[in-house]
């Protein structure tokens, strides 16, 4: 059970986020509103694999522009993450999926590793 926390880019040189492994269960992140935090994965395999993120407190959410319509969050938002490749994720663009305690995990265990930067 890991937890991918974030690494702010407001530095005057280089950065060197923290990532961890995904598993298939077990891990989360800490997410934080409004900070400009962006999620990057990378897939080491051959193969393309789902990363969900789910958020233990989402359900529904108001579909702005309709007439009350709501989208169920409650899944979480499925990402993937293509052989050899990386995927990236505005949290903030995303956080109605974010809602309470976050589970990140892969389709297929240790060959995506995640990390978090920040703007701040």
């Amino acid at each position: 059970m890991a937890v991918v926390t974030s690494t702010s880019k407001n530095a005057a040189g280089p950065i060197t986020p923290g990532s961890i492994l995904l598993g298939t269960t077990g891990d989360t992140l800490t997410y934080v509103p409004n900070q400009g935090d962006e999620l990057v994965m990378y897939n080491t395999s051959a193969a393309a694999i789902v990363v969900t993120v789910d958020g233990a407190n989402g359900t529904t959410v108001p579909v702005p522009g309709t007439a009350g319509a709501t989208l169920s969050v409650a899944a979480g938002l499925a990402i993937t993450v293509a052989a050899n490749s990386f995927a990236y994720l505005n949290l903030d663009k995303a956080s109605a999926f974010l809602q309470g305690v976050v589970a990140i995990s892969a389709a297929t265990g240790a060959a995506v590793r995640a990390a978090i930067v920040s703007q701040y």
